[in-house]
């Protein structure tokens, strides 16, 4: 399965600055979307690029609310 990437906002760059790592240079994060969906369990790096797979059609503007993935 292919994926690509994304750059986020400076306003959601800025958040998850904020944030702590999952690991070394990624966060796993929830995504809501303005058409009401939620995408869970997604890779962002470095802060900045949100990793998605190549059937997933997203653009930044459609992200409302981003914040790291709870257990």
């Amino acid at each position: 399965m292919e994926s690509y990437r994304i750059l986020l906002t400076n306003s959601q760059i800025e958040y998850l600055s904020h944030q702590p790592e999952n690991g070394m240079g990624y966060q796993i994060v929830d995504l809501t979307l303005k058409s009401g969906d939620v995408l869970m369990k997604k890779v962002v790096l470095n802060c900045s690029f949100l990793q998605l797979d190549d059937q997933e059609q997203l653009n930044v503007e459609d992200i409302i609310k981003i914040e790291l993935h709870r257990d």
